[in-house]
């Protein structure tokens, strides 16, 4: 993982802050439990002014500083302090058992908060993929029939138009001569 790092660094050192995002968000889908990127990722949004995207990021750290809080009252006042929007924009994939009190009581905050107005706490599922081992769909033995029948189709419409052609072209001399 140091290489990405070194490559975020230099993403941020050359003004691609987007591409660096990216790369912590990614970071973020593979590792869930590693807050320490959340925070990274916060802090960027920070220092480019969306305090907002920042607090989203930070509402599961733990707020070091006046900023840390500010940004994340602003993030859930944009999303009028709603567990239920807020679990769902957050989207933690990650164990909460590894998570510090601090952390679990400010999930078990939001997701009480959801449960009361809305009867249901958004959970999501773990992401677990190993690397290189991506499986493309398996194609069934009807969708492969009707993608030949599909195929088929296409290319028997023209010769059919084509046939139908030469029978009006008949028709029409027949009338003629």
């Amino acid at each position: 993982m140091g290489t990405i790092f070194y490559r975020i660094d230099e993403d941020l050192k050359a003004g691609r802050k987007k591409k660096a995002c990216d790369r912590l968000r990614n970071l973020i889908n593979e590792f869930p439990d590693d807050i320490s990127l959340r925070e990274k990722l916060g802090q960027i949004y920070y220092d480019s002014g969306f305090k907002d995207e920042a607090g989203k990021f930070w509402i599961l750290s733990e707020l070091q500083n006046f900023d840390m809080k500010e940004a994340v009252d602003i993030y859930r006042n944009s999303l009028s302090n709603s567990g239920n929007a807020i679990l769902k924009d957050i989207v933690f994939r990650g164990d909460k058992n590894q998570l510090s009190e601090y952390l679990k009581n400010i999930l078990s905050e939001l997701e009480s908060d959801s449960f009361r107005k809305t009867k249901h706490i958004p959970e999501f599922k773990r992401k677990d993929r190993e690397k290189g081992n991506y499986t493309e769909s398996k194609d069934t033995f009807l969708s492969t029939i009707g993608l030949y029948l599909f195929i088929g189709g296409l290319i028997l419409l023209p010769v059919l138009g084509f046939v139908k052609l030469c029978e009006l072209i008949k028709i029409l001399f027949e009338i003629i001569f």
